[in-house]
């Protein structure tokens, strides 16, 4: 797939065992090296990703966004559970909890047409 792993201006810094070098003049982007781009016809390209890799790709952007999710409701459900919890805070949980509910019930198997809810402005 010849994806960019690695990028330098010295050579011997890099050990490729199973992959190749190639030599370029310029490098267009500032994130060459995140996996997000191939080599292909002596050009740097947007990668181009199989099912397999996308299905891994966007469920690794669902739990991300669940895990955000998450951290931001434990603290705000600690403070209900306890009678502490402020209007604001008691506000904030249930803004909260509606975007976990949405993040949910996105269905990763449709890959080309998702759209990822906002998470709560507050």
């Amino acid at each position: 797939t010849k994806v960019i792993h690695s990028v330098s201006e010295d050579i011997s810094t890099l050990y490729p065992a199973g992959f190749d070098i190639v030599e370029s003049d310029s490098l267009p982007y500032d994130d060459i090296i995140s996996g997000k781009y191939q080599f292909v016809d002596n050009k740097i390209i947007p990668r181009t990703y199989n099912e397999v890799e996308l299905t891994q790709i966007t469920n690794a952007e669902k739990s991300k966004k669940l895990k955000l999710a998450n951290e931001k409701i434990r603290p705000l459900q600690d403070a209900v559970d306890l009678g502490i919890a402020t209007d604001e805070e008691i506000q904030k949980l249930g803004a909260w909890k509606r975007y976990r509910v949405e993040i949910n019930r996105i269905d990763t198997s449709n890959l080309l047409d998702i759209s990822w809810p906002l998470p709560p402005d507050v």
